[in-house]
């Protein structure tokens, strides 16, 4: 979680209804913040830092609890402290990953603080990649600009399930014998790859953000052809069943005959409740931030399912497609992902 979401979590729950006297934030009592999104791919890792009082001037970097004990229990018998590696970040040195489907309850203690607890898992998930195919092709010049459909399936799991699609395209890429990293900075980035920003899809179940997956379907998004950054969806329309889906999307054009062959990243996660909350609190929160009268506004609270102080606790899993232009798999080592210095450019 970013400095400023935290910054924003300290300051608005801790707020009420009623109006603040910001006079007696001196008398506000601290509590632990935990901040742990979790999954399967990574290593135990979570940040804790603590509250203040809205009113307190203080740097980030004095949010931070570096002296707390932090404990991971698993329903299998996973018993883990996790030990401080630096700025309030907890992580196991064991090299213990969370399991899909298995519940996790963490407890963290601090000198001067009340203990607290939280619990989640990571969804089990089953998807599978369909296939790749070209739709149309648009001339530019001496490039082709080719539209591609791509389909995967998802069979729905018992129990309430919510899902997110993300599309990357690889980079970086070759121009003139050289090798260029063409990466996005931000939230969504990953190195060396560039997310495709704009995909269609007519489908009835999938929403641009988290806000309404429970709601009825919404006429705006299904009945024409919607454009996604990603996509969220719920088992709602298909639950306890296998459905397939399509989106339609066209790549970045990198204009060199230099190009590397076509390559693409599809992660099909699956959600945590907790996670799916908490996000839609964070997005009703900036909504309520650039009201021009927010003051004088209720504040909107972010979610927090820590009990005894707050923040997050809340894992995901991801099924991971990497594809190219006709639905070969490949691997990051082909293209030189995370290589440094890149290699040369292969023909």
């Amino acid at each position: 979680m970013s400095f400023r979401r935290i910054l924003v979590l300290l300051m608005v729950l801790c707020a009420c209804e009623d109006p603040i006297d910001l006079k007696d934030s001196s008398e506000y009592t601290p509590v632990l913040v935990l901040s742990g999104y979790f999954t399967p791919d990574s290593v135990w890792t979570v940040r804790v830092s603590k509250s203040i009082g809205v009113s307190e001037p203080v740097l980030p970097s004095e949010l931070f609890v570096k002296d707390a004990k932090v404990l991971i229990r698993g329903a299998s018998g996973l018993n883990e402290a996790l030990i401080h590696t630096g700025n309030a970040v907890f992580r196991s040195l064991s090299g213990q990953h969370p399991v899909a489907g298995e519940m996790y309850t963490i407890e963290v203690a601090s000198s001067g603080f009340n203990t607290i607890y939280s619990t989640s898992l990571a969804p089990d998930l089953k998807s599978e990649f369909l296939g790749i195919d070209v739709v149309d092709t648009v001339i530019f010049g001496r490039i082709q600009l080719p539209t591609y459909r791509l389909r995967f399936r998802v069979t729905d799991l018992p129990g309430k399930s919510y899902y997110k699609l993300m599309l990357y395209q690889v980079s970086p890429v070759c121009s003139d014998g050289d090798r260029v990293r063409v990466s996005e900075e931000g939230q969504d980035g990953v190195p060396d790859y560039r997310q495709i920003t704009s995909f269609q899809s007519t489908n009835a179940s999938f929403y641009p953000d988290p806000l309404s997956l429970d709601e009825p379907p919404d006429a705006r998004y299904g009945d024409f052809d919607s454009r996604f950054r990603s996509v969220y969806l719920s088992d709602r329309l298909f639950e306890n069943t296998e459905r397939d889906f399509e989106i339609f999307f066209e790549p970045h054009a990198f204009f060199s005959s230099d190009l590397i062959s076509t390559q693409f990243m599809l992660i099909v996660s699956g959600l945590s409740e907790e996670l799916v909350v908490h996000e839609r609190s964070e997005i009703l929160q900036d909504e309520y931030l650039t009201l021009n009268d927010y003051l004088f506004t209720n504040p909107v609270n972010l979610y927090s399912n820590v009990e005894g102080g707050l923040g997050i606790f809340a894992g995901y899993s991801n099924d991971t497609y990497r594809i190219d232009s006709v639905g070969n798999e490949w691997r990051e080592s082909d293209v030189g992902i995370r290589e440094r210095p890149f290699p040369p450019c292969r023909n």
